[in-house]
């Protein structure tokens, strides 16, 4: 089975973002990317929200060979 990295999704509201981490094989975290988290808590679930969620899921499974390669991406 070939090693690939894990992913791990971690949510800072203290600086307001959304970190992608890759995770190592070795156990190492590398960061991946990060996201603005939308500004007002009392928003709702907006169209912003929608394609915030789009992409993070975007990004997980372009980033993951396993996934490239089991979906042709």
């Amino acid at each position: 089975m070939q090693k690939a990295h894990d992913h791990l999704v971690t949510v800072d509201v203290v600086s307001g973002c959304i970190r992608i981490f890759r995770i190592m094989p070795d156990g190492e975290h590398v960061l991946f990317t990060e996201y603005a988290l939308p500004s007002d808590e009392n928003v709702g679930w907006t169209d912003r929200v929608t394609e915030l969620a789009r992409t993070l899921g975007e990004d997980l499974l372009m980033d993951s060979p396993l996934t490239r390669k089991r979906f042709s991406l």
